[in-house]
C-alpha cells in the first residue's frame, strides 16, 4: 500500500508540475541533456571541494545540515549576512548545486548560509517551510561567530525556493499553522530577494488562462494541496482574508521580486498578484520589481554556477539593490 500511495502521490505531482510548466517536456535530445546535467554536477562537486572560506555541514534541525561561507581570516569586523534558499521545483536541488552562490556572497563581503531542506517526496511544504525557518532561526543565533552581523540578516531565494520563503516568512507573521503550530515570528529580516518565484497556483488555472477569470482553489492549487499535504501552498493567498491597510510590517525592510521576460516556466502574474497583495495589506511596504528582458527562468541560476560575469553581476546588483 506505501508504494502504491507514493506511486499515486508522484502522478499528482507530475500533474500539477507539469500544468504550471514548471519543467519542460520537449527534450529533443535527452540522452545529451543527461550528459549535460552530468557534466554541470561533476562541475558543481569540483566548485564546493575547492571552497576554502566555508564551514560546511552544520546540523540543524534534527540532522539538516547548511553550510556558511565567510572570511575566516576576519571574523571579528560583522559583516552583512545573505541566507540562499536554492530552487528545484520541490524534488531537487542541493546547497552543493549552488556552492557557486555562496562564494559569490562571501566574495562581495557577506556572510553567506547555504541550507539544504527536505525535498519531495520526503516531505510536503510544511517540512520544507520548517526546514527554512529552523535555519533562518539558527543563521539569527548563530552567525555572529562567523563574522555575521545578525542585525542585518537577509534572504535570497529562487524559483521554487523563492515560493518556499515567501510561505516561511509570511505563515508566521499572519499566525497561520505549520505542522499543526503556529511559528513565532523570525525576527526583522533587512532584505529579501526573490527570482522567479510561482508565488500562487491559481495562477496556473485554465479558467483563469483561456477565459480571463478570477479563480480560487483551481484544480492545480487543489491537486498541489493533496500532494505536498498543506492547506496552505500559495503566499498570495495568506494575505486575501486581512483588510486593505491591516499590516503595519511584512517582516522585513524591503523586497526585490526579479522577473525574467523569457521564462517559460513561471507566470509574470504570479509576482505582480503577490506584490499587490503584499501593497494592499501595508500600503507602505518597499517593494522593487526588477524585470530583465532576454532571460529565460534559469539563466541567472545557471549563469552563476558555471561562472558567468555578466550573471554573477545581475544577482549581486540584486542583493545591493
Amino acid at each position: 500500500m506505501k508504494t502504491l500511495s507514493l506511486i499515486t502521490s508522484v502522478l499528482l505531482v507530475l500533474t500539477a508540475l507539469l500544468s504550471c510548466n514548471a519543467f519542460s517536456i520537449s527534450l529533443p535530445n535527452p540522452i545529451q541533456n543527461y550528459v549535460n546535467e552530468l557534466k554541470d554536477q561533476i562541475r558543481d562537486n569540483k566548485n564546493y571541494l575547492n571552497v576554502k572560506n566555508i564551514k560546511r555541514d552544520i546540523k540543524f534541525n534534527n540532522g539538516r545540515t547548511l553550510d556558511v561561507y565567510y572570511d575566516k581570516k576576519n571574523t571579528k569586523e560583522l559583516k552583512p549576512v545573505y541566507i540562499f534558499i536554492f530552487g528545484g521545483s520541490w524534488y531537487s536541488g542541493s546547497k552543493v548545486k549552488f556552492t557557486k552562490f555562496g562564494s559569490l556572497i562571501e566574495e562581495n563581503d557577506y556572510v553567506a548560509v547555504l541550507p539544504n531542506y527536505v525535498l519531495f517526496p520526503q516531505g510536503g511544504f510544511e517540512d520544507m517551510v520548517d526546514d527554512i525557518y529552523q535555519s533562518i532561526q539558527w543563521t539569527f543565533k548563530n552567525i555572529k561567530q562567523y563574522g555575521g552581523d545578525p542585525e542585518r540578516v537577509s534572504i535570497s531565494a529562487y524559483s521554487a525556493g523563492s515560493h518556499l520563503t515567501a510561505l516561511t516568512i509570511f505563515k508566521p507573521l499572519l499566525g497561520y499553522l505549520n505542522k499543526k503550530k503556529i511559528l513565532e515570528p523570525l525576527p526583522m529580516l533587512e532584505k529579501v530577494v526573490l527570482l522567479n518565484g510561482p508565488y500562487d497556483f491559481d495562477d496556473y488555472s485554465l479558467i483563469h488562462k483561456f477565459l480571463g477569470k478570477e479563480t480560487e482553489n483551481s484544480v492545480v492549487e487543489n491537486i498541489v494541496k493533496l500532494v505536498f499535504q498543506s492547506k496552505n501552498v500559495s503566499p498570495t493567498d495568506l494575505f486575501k482574508p486581512f483588510a486593505d491597510g491591516s499590516l503595519e510590517s511584512l517582516g522585513a525592510k524591503k523586497f526585490v521580486l526579479f522577473y525574467t521576460s523569457l521564462d517559460q516556466t513561471v507566470v509574470e502574474s504570479s509576482a505582480l498578484n503577490l506584490m499587490k497583495q503584499m501593497k494592499r495589506v501595508n500600503p507602505n511596504v518597499d517593494i522593487s520589481y526588477v524585470y530583465k528582458e532576454g532571460y529565460e527562468h534559469s539563466t541567472v541560476t545557471r549563469g552563476v554556477r558555471a561562472g558567468s560575469a555578466e550573471e554573477e553581476e545581475v544577482f549581486i546588483n540584486l542583493l545591493n539593490l
